[in-house]
């Protein structure tokens, strides 16, 4: 081989590139013109997007005369290959539309501003210094935040989503004029778990390098500062036309010794200088890094958050999600003595799942291959229960978390439900036990219990110094105790200071679930309930979504 010939496996693996179509058909008048929106796929109806999304696993029902050995592997099939789509993939579907649509509206390859803007980040990268930004320089993006627990489906819903587009497009003509680049129109980059910038950084460059056939990775590898980075990645994201970041596992960042505050206030510049819409993504934890630096995250999350919560039930509320994903799983019985979906069932998955969907289609897999094992062949009801108590005791301590309400507790296990399918996974058949309450009490700290008094109206500055007071001789109560004592020590004081004879409370958040008589009065911008979509869904479980 000569010298200067590159090894074979050091070449990198480049993504294929699409070659650009152009379609100005039924889009709004400010994406006509544009390369980069022509050569997107058209946006589509919410009907089109629920077909679009669902996955369905093979099934004949002759395979449940299959060997037991055989039918393990036809219910394997649940796991890889089962998803249904619910309000939040609509939503979500929908704010990527307009996040990608919107952020290149600045950005038309046609429009001489956008040159210059790309030749003064290239100086910049160069000089090493921050690109300026010409004062009549508007960018259109705007990014949001998907916040929920492990396991609901954030990941599988956005990659599911992002895999509708074309990842690379190459342009080479438009409309007789030449247009030669490359057009990136998502990234998805997951934080790792020491919460480096600088390895995040790294990412970046070496996922450009696969898509596009670069080399960024290597020439930064070993000699660049996180600010070299930033600057450089500033300048490949304009280079190559990035549409839209999406950055998951945000919890990693936020647990993170380092200064996260130079990451957002990078994805900030993304926005701001290129018009790079962020889209953040991660567990409860990652909301402390959110709320701690709202200035700087305000940008990433104009566009709206998204709380994802598992799915709800109430027995009193007809179609609920809940339910009709169950009735969409539950037809996929590999058992012999195949089981309806009744009323019963309905609510005994949800105790033991606590509407968490990933959990909902192990525990599914779970049960029918007990059923096969034991020689049964059919599901009981009393099954249910005794399969998840014995099969999902590392998620246990989640479960109960959930059960609670609390969302501090939710965001300390929110990491669990992970690690139970990674477990599932491996096929490994041992499970960690449930974390125990010493452990637990002993995380408890004066900034819970002063975050919780703020939340409740107290001031900041008051909120630490009552839960300091209450921690030096109470350490090891549990949280919401300390916060009870907490908050009667302030409005004690309170009282004294006002001259009153009985301390009056500052208003209380409701925590949990509203009331059932509540419930109906919630309604949702985006509930698909009113849609023709979510009617069609329901039609096709006859009537009973």
């Amino acid at each position: 081989m000569n010298k200067n010939q590159q090894p074979e496996e050091q070449k990198p693996l480049i993504a294929q590139a699409v070659e650009a179509r152009y379609n100005a058909e039924n889009l709004p008048q400010e994406y006509v013109g544009n390369p980069f929106v022509e050569a997107l796929p058209g946006i589509i109806s919410h009907e089109e997007v629920v077909k679009s999304l669902r996955v369905r696993p093979l099934f004949d029902e002759s395979e449940r005369s299959f060997s037991n050995e055989s039918r393990f592997h036809c219910i394997a099939r649940l796991f890889w290959h089962f998803f249904q789509p619910m309000e939040q993939h609509i939503r979500i579907w929908d704010y990527l539309s307009i996040c990608i649509r919107q952020g290149y509206i600045r950005r038309n390859p046609l429009d001489i501003s956008s040159a210059k803007r790309a030749n003064e980040l290239y100086a910049a990268a160069m000089e090493r210094r921050k690109p300026t930004v010409p004062d009549e320089y508007i960018p259109n993006s705007v990014g949001f935040a998907i916040i929920g627990v492990s396991g609901v489906g954030k990941s599988t819903a956005v990659s599911s989503i992002l895999n509708k587009y074309p990842q690379v497009i190459e342009h080479t003509h438009y409309k007789g004029r030449m247009l030669d680049c490359k057009q990136i129109v998502w990234l998805k980059l997951d934080c790792s778990h020491n919460g480096s910038e600088r390895g995040l950084c790294l990412s970046f460059l070496r996922e450009v390098d696969r898509l596009v056939g670069t080399n960024y990775f290597a020439a930064y590898e070993k000699r660049a500062t996180v600010d070299t980075l930033l600057t450089e990645m500033t300048r490949v994201a304009s280079a190559y036309s990035l549409g839209v970041l999406l950055v998951d596992e945000l919890q990693h960042i936020a647990d993170a010794r380092n200064d996260s505050r130079k990451l957002l206030n990078f994805f900030v510049t993304l926005e701001n200088t290129i018009g790079v819409p962020v889209v953040l993504m991660g567990t409860p934890g990652a909301l402390p890094l959110l709320q701690g630096d709202f200035r700087s995250a305000r940008r990433c999350c104009a566009h709206g958050d998204i709380f994802w919560n598992p799915l709800q039930w109430d027995e009193t509320v007809q179609y609920s999600e809940w339910e009709m994903f169950l009735k969409q799983m539950w037809q996929y019985q590999w058992i012999r003595k195949p089981v309806d979906l009744s009323v019963a069932y309905v609510r005994a998955m949800y105790e033991e799942t606590q509407g968490i969907e990933a959990l909902a289609v192990i525990l599914f897999i779970l049960l029918q291959e007990e059923a096969i094992r034991n020689g049964t062949e059919t599901i009981q009801l009393s099954d249910v229960s005794q399969v998840a108590q014995k099969n999902m005791k590392i998620v246990q301590p989640m479960l109960n978390a959930l059960r609670s309400g609390d969302p501090k507790k939710i965001a300390q296990y929110s990491d669990i439900i992970s690690t139970f399918m990674n477990e599932v996974r491996s096929n490994r058949n041992t499970f960690m036990e449930p974390e125990q309450p010493e452990k637990s009490r002993k995380k408890v700290g004066e900034k819970l219990v002063a975050e919780y008094l703020r939340e409740m109206g107290v001031p900041p500055e008051l909120a630490e110094k009552y839960a300091h007071e209450v921690l030096k001789k109470n350490s090891k109560e549990k949280p919401m105790v300390l916060v009870r004592k907490a908050l009667a020590l302030y409005e004690a004081d309170e009282a004294k200071k006002a001259g009153e004879t009985e301390p009056t409370a500052p208003p209380k958040k409701r925590r949990g679930r509203p009331p059932k008589a509540e419930k109906a009065k919630v309604e949702d911008s985006h509930d698909l309930r009113n849609a023709s979509s979510y009617e069609g869904m329901k039609e096709e479980n006859g009537g009973n979504a």
